[in-house]
């Protein structure tokens, strides 16, 4: 077994301040390290400015936002729509992050000689600390929406410059929780059984399966990346040395989740969406508030399975349809979700006339299957450590959960409750706050960081790049791309 290791405000935005560059070293010598980040992989534009004490290793978010574009005609993500986001969002998003650069004055003691940019105008100009990278997503993701944020950090690079620092989207993923410890926030962290016991004066939300505990994820690590575009078990050693142990063999399951809750939502529900993350109001429509506690609506819903037999087996819905698992006579290591999408696609045609509550049934034996097909492939990644000849590595501190489908209580409470039934109650479980779920820069400046830390750079010829795998036995790797430049390590 893996054993645990306002108006005026709007025309400055149009207009923008005038920005003034005043220089005297290039090296990033001072007490903190300072990054603007961008990330455009998808649908949202967001910016962030992140500062990390050198000595202490502590961090601070002083701004993160992002704006979604809206894609609510489609029904889903438009790349087109999705550009013209970016190309209207992205740089006033950027001239707003500018003024939350820390104060030159507070920095370095003092000591205004470093690098300073003069923000604002006439009297409201202020001097900002340059930032000592720009740091932004350079893939996977669509291949023109990645362009937009990367040409704007090239041109802010040579602007300040600066080195540039375009990282991997799922790298940035999986080193989430790690930003969170640096934040000095704290993780949501799923308790172990052995916890629960020796803590059992501590008030625990049973439906969420999680308390909210300070842990940092140490390598070695798992993790499951759970979105809209990617579904993976990964086993990550370092910094840059991840392997896939499981992927999606056809839609990740945050596409799965979308996709069908356009056809079990009522329409009345489906039109109130503010986006197009229709698995978000799935779950809510699943588990509504309105019928109780919802950790109590998880638990006296959904039963783990005590063994393999009892995965083979169909969950009645209380109708004449069920959802089954997919591969549940197959031990491949290997996530599908395209049947549980034909299935509810079928069972929705066939029934055109469904009342409210087949509804909220076929919502919710949608996201059992999914989870629980979900949690099925890692038991078995756990399980086959065991196993002679197992490619399956035998070490792992914790399991990252991360990515948009992180978010969802439901998956914690099918992750939290199958892992305790089958044997492995003593893996922590770490997840993001939702806020850092979904795609963000806060993760991108995170993981230039690090990889700026370890002496990294990128090269000013990098071009985006749309399918790029963190594992070097299927694809390239993280080093593995061309632009990277090696530098010396700015952090002990």
């Amino acid at each position: 077994m893996l054993r645990p290791a306002c108006h005026h405000i709007r025309r400055r935005l149009i207009h923008g301040p005038r920005l003034r560059t005043h220089r005297s070293t290039t090296a990033a010598t001072g007490p903190s390290l300072v990054t603007l980040a961008i990330e455009t992989s998808c649908d949202d534009t967001a910016v962030a400015v992140l500062s990390r004490c050198r000595r202490t290793g502590r961090a601070s978010l002083l701004f993160n936002e992002r704006i979604s574009s809206d894609n609510r005609p489609f029904k889903g993500v438009n790349p087109a729509i999705a550009v013209q986001g970016h190309n209207a969002s992205l740089a006033p998003l950027v001239r707003r992050a500018l003024a939350f650069l820390p104060d030159a004055r507070a920095c370095d003691g003092g000591n205004e000689g470093g690098r300073v940019l003069a923000v604002g105008d006439g009297e409201c100009r202020t001097n900002r600390k340059m930032p000592d990278f720009v740091s932004v997503t350079r893939g996977p993701g669509i291949m023109a929406n990645l362009a937009v944020g990367l040409n704007m950090a090239k041109g802010l690079a040579v602007a300040w410059d600066v080195p540039l620092l375009a990282v991997h989207h799922m790298q940035a993923h999986a080193l989430t929780p790690r930003l969170v410890h640096a934040l000095g926030e704290e993780t949501a962290r799923v308790r172990t059984e052995g916890e629960a016991a020796a803590e059992s004066d501590v008030e625990v939300d049973t439906g969420a399966g999680a308390e909210t505990l300070t842990s940092c994820p140490e390598f070695p690590f798992l993790s499951l990346l759970v979105s809209g575009g990617h579904t993976q078990l990964v086993h990550s050693t370092s910094l840059v040395h991840h392997r896939i142990l499981a992927n999606t063999a056809d839609i990740a399951i945050g596409n799965l989740l979308d996709q069908t809750a356009r056809v079990i939502l009522p329409a009345d529900v489906l039109e109130a969406s503010p986006d197009v993350m229709y698995g978000r109001v799935l779950e809510e429509f699943a588990f509504p508030p309105d019928l109780g506690d919802v950790g109590a609506q998880h638990a006296d819903f959904f039963r783990p399975a005590t063994s393999r037999h009892d995965e083979m087996v169909d969950v009645p819905s209380g109708y004449s349809w069920t959802v089954p698992l997919p591969f549940r006579n197959s031990r491949k290591l290997v996530f599908s979700f395209s049947s549980i999408y034909t299935n509810v696609h079928r069972i929705a045609a066939a029934n055109p006339s469904m009342d409210l509550a087949e509804r909220r049934a076929l919502a919710r034996h949608t996201l059992r299957a999914a989870f629980q097909h979900l949690v099925s492939r890692l038991v078995l990644a756990l399980t086959d450590v065991a196993q002679p000849g197992s490619s399956v590595p035998a070490a792992a501190h914790a399991l990252v959960v991360a990515g948009g489908v992180a978010s969802n209580r439901f998956l914690m409470h099918v992750l939290r409750s199958t892992l305790v039934a089958r044997g492995f109650p003593d893996l922590p479980i770490l997840a993001p706050p939702v806020t850092l779920c979904t795609d963000n820069a806060a993760m991108v400046a995170w993981t230039a960081v690090e990889m700026y830390d370890a002496g990294w750079a990128s090269d000013l010829s990098v071009r985006p790049i749309g399918k790029w795998s963190m594992d070097p036995a299927v694809g390239e790797g993280i080093l593995g791309v061309d632009g990277w430049l090696k530098q010396k390590a700015s952090f002990p």
